[in-house]
Order: structure tokens, then sequence, then C-alpha cells
């Protein structure tokens, strides 16, 4: 067993939210539209808003008794703490950052367009999918604030970095999404640039 397998990791403040519009329907549900010679008049659009949140957490190692294991503790690790909890297993930040896909949620929108105009949209709330969203405050699709970028036939694609200590919400102008992970723990993974 490698030591990596026994590191504990405790999350930070600091976290990558990623959002992606699609109009592909689980069920192909097409929205009604309305056509006058030709030229459409009326439609709606049904939207699926896909929205992940990775937040950056700092690895422990555990000791025992002041020690550090390198294994995971056994039996006599965990009856020593069981008869005096708290004191006998024990961990601490090591340094080392890592990233934790720590939610998944997505939510439906359906949009009624006439004369090439926005007339309303109707969202439904975030269905949780993996996890606890930490930064539900801060949705990225209909922020004006933020734009969604299009590259090729991927979805159109938005991302932000916040801080719920700080409460900094940085928008990320042109993400690409092969780099937003490991920019993400370039850029945030040291306790200075935590603090900072």
């Amino acid at each position: 067993m490698a030591l990596d397998d026994i590191q504990k990791v405790s999350p930070t403040a600091q976290h990558l939210i990623v959002e992606y519009t699609s109009t592909e329907s689980v069920a192909n549900m097409a929205g009604p539209s309305l056509k006058t010679r030709g030229i459409t008049v009326a439609k709606t659009l049904h939207l699926q808003i896909m929205r992940y949140v990775y937040t950056l957490v700092e690895a422990e190692d555990v000791y025992f008794e002041g020690r550090r294991l390198d294994h995971m503790p056994g039996i006599r690790e965990f009856v020593t703490e069981w008869l005096k909890p708290g004191e006998q297993i024990t961990s601490r930040p090591n340094g080392n950052y890592s990233v934790l896909h720590a939610y998944t949620g997505k939510k439906n929108v359906v949009v009624a367009i006439a004369m090439q105009k926005k007339l309303v949209d109707f969202a439904t709330p975030f269905i949780d999918l993996v996890g606890d969203d930490p930064a539900p405050e801060k949705v990225l699709y209909g922020n004006p604030m933020v734009p969604f970028v299009q590259r090729g036939d991927l979805p159109p694609l938005a991302a932000a970095y916040y801080n719920t200590r700080t409460r900094r919400f940085e928008v990320i102008e042109s993400p690409e999404r092969a780099r937003l992970l490991p920019e993400f723990l370039r850029r945030f993974g040291n306790r200075e640039a935590l603090l900072g």
C-alpha cells in the first residue's frame, strides 16, 4: 500500500465552478414552433445546464502517537484510539494539494422566443446528481457577467473561481476544457495563494 493511500484531505474554501449548456434532451424533446409562410414566428427551446464544482483540498498525513504512519492504522492503533479518543491517531496538513470533484447537478430551462426575441424562460432548480454544491449561490447560467464560450462542436462552457470564505468571485474569460483543472491546481495549490 502506498503512502498516498492513507492520506486524509481537508477541503479548502477555493472552488472551480464549470457549467455547460446543451440543447440535447434525454427524451429528445423538441419544443413547439409556429411558422408563417416558412418563417418561424415563435418557438420554444429546451436547454440543459450541467454544473460541476471542484474543490481544492489539502492532503494530511496520518500519525499514531506522534509517529507518521506509512500504512493504514491497524487493530492496535484503533483500540488505543478508542481508549483515548482524539489523542492517539491524528493528522496534519503536509502542504500537498489536489482537486476534488465535489458536485454535479443538472437543471432544465425552457425558453420562449417570438420574432427572434426571448420572451421568457423558465428554469428548474438544479437537481443534485453527485455531492452537495459548496457554492449554490454562484450560478453561472443567467449571469450577464459570465460569458459562455463555444469551441467547435463542443457545448458552450462557462467557468469561474469562487472562494466561499472571502466571497471572491472571478470569471474565467476564455475557459479551455483541457486546462481548467490543471490551471486551478497550479494557481491555488499553495498556502500563500489560498491565504492571499
